[in-house]
C-alpha cells in the first residue's frame, strides 16, 4: 500500500511539474465558434493566380493604397515600397524595425503599426514615433494593424499584452486574451477602448458611417466597433481560417478578411481544457506540432450586415499564407508575413446569389 501511495504521489507531482512548472504554458480557456461549414462552398473552385509580383519581396505584411495612386507595402526587413500604376517599385523608407500595419491620416500623413519600434509616423525629416514599443520603454507589446479616421484619430491593435512578434503560435496554443484596441489622438496621448481580446489584429473603418472594423484572430471573429462609445458588436462568427488584415473596399462596400491558415481543429480542441492544453505544451515541446493544414491564399468579402458575401482560395502551392488581400487597380492584391512576393488574382465577380447565410452568433 506504501508503495502504491509513493506511485501516486510521483505520477501527481510529475503531472504538477510538467503542468505548471518552468517553461509551463500559461494555458487559459477560450470559448470559440466552430468553423462554419456553410461558408466553403464560397471557396470553390480555385482561384487562378494572375501573376506574382516582385518575388524578391518577402513578408509584404500589408498592403493599402496610398491618397496618391500608388500600392504601398510593409516588408520584413523593414521597407516600406511603394508601386505606380506603372508597375515600377520605389522604396519611401526604412523603419528599422518591423512594419505591419500601414494607413494614411487626412493629410496624407503615413502612419505604421512596427511590431518592434510602435506606432510611427513618416515626416519629411524621417520617423517620428507617436507610441513606443515595449521594447524602446513604451507601452506597446504589439502594435499590429491601425486605420486613421477622418478627424485624425488612430484606432490602433495591440494584438497581445504578453506575446510580442514571433511568439503568436504561444499567444494561440495558451489561448491568449490579451489583447486592445487603442485610441491615439496624438503622439504619447493614448486610451483603451476595449480589452481581453485573442489575439486582436487587423482593423479599418467606413469612412462613410465612422465605424470600425476588427478581426479577432484566435477566435475567427470580426467585429464592429463604435469609435465614439467604445462599443463592440459581433459582426461575423465561424470564420473557417484564422482572420488577419481586413480592409474596406469603397467601390464595393465590402469588407475583404485575409485568412493566412484554415483553423486547426485539433489543437482549437484544446482550448476548453487548460490543464490539458499545459501537458499537450509539453509533449509538443518534444515531438512538435502535428502536421497543420495547407495554407493557400484565403481571403473572404464580408458586407457590413455581416454577411459573407464572396470567399477567394488560391492553388495550394506549398507557399506560406496571405495576410492581406486588398482591391486596386481592379484586381485582388494579396501578400503575407512570410510570404515571398506579391500574388495577383483577377477581381471576383460578386453576384447578388453570391451570399451565405449569416452564421448564428
Amino acid at each position: 500500500m506504501r508503495n502504491f501511495v509513493l506511485v501516486i504521489a510521483g505520477l501527481v507531482l510529475a503531472v504538477s511539474f510538467a503542468a505548471y512548472g518552468p517553461g509551463s504554458l500559461d494555458a487559459t480557456r477560450l470559448d470559440v465558434t466552430p468553423a462554419d461549414p456553410r461558408l466553403e462552398a464560397l471557396f470553390e473552385p480555385a482561384a487562378s493566380v494572375a501573376r506574382t509580383e516582385r518575388p524578391d519581396f518577402h513578408g509584404a505584411e500589408d498592403l493599402e493604397p496610398g491618397p496618391d495612386g500608388r500600392l504601398y507595402a510593409s516588408l520584413a526587413d523593414g521597407r516600406i515600397m511603394a508601386r505606380d500604376t506603372g508597375g515600377e517599385w520605389t522604396e519611401i523608407a526604412d523603419t528599422g524595425g518591423r512594419p505591419l500595419g500601414l494607413s494614411f491620416g487626412p493629410d496624407g500623413s503615413l502612419f505604421v503599426a512596427d511590431a518592434l519600434r510602435g506606432l510611427m509616423r513618416l515626416t519629411a525629416d524621417g520617423w517620428e514615433t507617436w507610441i513606443a514599443s515595449a521594447q524602446d520603454g513604451g507601452e506597446l507589446v504589439f502594435a499590429d494593424d491601425l486605420t486613421v479616421l477622418a478627424d485624425g484619430r488612430i484606432i490602433l491593435t495591440d494584438a497581445s499584452g504578453r506575446h510580442g512578434y514571433g511568439d503568436h503560435l504561444t499567444s494561440f496554443l495558451e489561448g491568449d486574451q490579451t489583447g486592445r484596441i487603442l485610441m491615439v489622438t496624438a503622439p504619447g496621448e493614448m486610451s483603451q477602448l476595449v480589452g481581453g481580446l485573442g489575439f486582436i489584429n487587423g482593423v479599418d473603418h467606413d469612412p462613410m458611417t465612422g465605424l470600425v472594423y476588427v478581426n479577432e484572430t484566435w477566435t475567427g471573429r470580426v467585429w464592429q466597433l463604435n469609435p465614439d462609445t467604445s462599443d463592440l458588436d459581433l459582426l461575423i462568427d465561424g470564420l473557417p481560417g484564422y482572420p488577419d488584415n481586413l480592409e474596406f473596399d469603397t467601390g464595393t462596400g465590402l469588407i475583404w478578411v485575409a485568412m493566412p491558415s484554415p483553423r486547426a481543429t485539433d489543437l482549437e480542441a484544446l482550448h476548453g481544457r487548460p490543464l490539458v492544453k499545459r501537458l499537450a505544451w509539453r509533449w509538443l515541446q518534444l515531438a512538435g506540432l502535428p502536421p497543420l493544414p495547407d495554407t493557400p491564399a484565403m481571403a473572404i468579402g464580408i458586407d457590413t450586415d455581416g454577411h459573407a458575401v464572396i470567399g477567394l482560395r488560391g492553388p495550394v502551392d506549398g507557399a506560406e499564407g496571405i495576410t492581406t488581400a486588398t482591391l486596386w487597380q481592379g484586381e485582388l492584391w494579396t501578400s503575407g508575413l512570410a510570404r515571398d512576393g506579391i500574388t495577383v488574382f483577377a477581381a471576383p465577380e460578386i453576384a447578388g446569389n453570391n451570399a451565405a447565410p449569416r452564421p448564428a452568433n
